[in-house]
């Protein structure tokens, strides 16, 4: 995302910038603190310039303790987390109902038995998903989510859409592969 603005003397606006990664925080370790110094580098103040999270957010296990302990220090700054729109990943749910992750985001990681949520930004409408989907009504192309999904996109007024989760259906890394039973039905919709 970047600047807009018109002509000559004109004032130029600035649009919001979206930021964020996936497997955030883990102890004994500094990445977490090197991409929070990153994007508290990149933000600007009186925007809406918004972070993103992509699942994995607290290691090892999500546990609300995880959150306090490893990713509070360094994601959870207040200038990032005021801005933060997470998703989960799975070792969100390696705690009972993710419920770490929910306690620690709050109301702005949507509703606790869905964990997928839409919102404007800028000019573009953003969709959060929920990749562990299984856990929260399925992932086929009728169950809860898929079905919210289509819905929201048909509502939808923008031009442009961008949608964010943890697991992807097209991988090329050699340890995590492509992940197509369960998200092509999202990415069928999304399409």
């Amino acid at each position: 995302w970047g600047i807009s603005g018109s002509s000559a003397g004109a004032q130029v606006a600035a649009d919001p910038v979206f930021v964020g990664a996936g497997d955030i925080a883990l102890k004994d370790s500094t990445r977490d603190e090197a991409t929070a110094k990153l994007l508290d580098g990149i933000l600007r103040d009186g925007t809406d310039d918004t972070v993103f999270t992509t699942g994995d957010n607290a290691y090892p296990n999500g546990t609300k303790s995880d959150f306090d302990t490893y990713y509070e220090p360094s994601w959870g700054q207040t200038r990032l987390q005021d801005r933060t729109k997470p998703v989960p990943g799975n070792h969100e749910y390696f705690t009972t109902g993710a419920s770490g992750y929910y306690d620690y985001f709050g109301a702005a990681a949507g509703e606790r038995d869905k964990g997928y949520y839409s919102y404007d930004l800028g000019e573009w409408h953003v969709v959060a998903l929920n990749s562990m989907c299984e856990k929260v009504g399925g992932c086929d192309a009728t169950d809860p989510m898929v079905t919210w999904l289509k819905q929201d996109l048909t509502t939808n007024p923008k031009a442009c859409t961008i949608a964010y989760f943890h697991h992807p259906l097209f991988n090329s890394g050699s340890v995590h592969g492509n992940d197509p039973p369960k998200m092509k039905p999202t990415w069928v919709a999304l399409y």
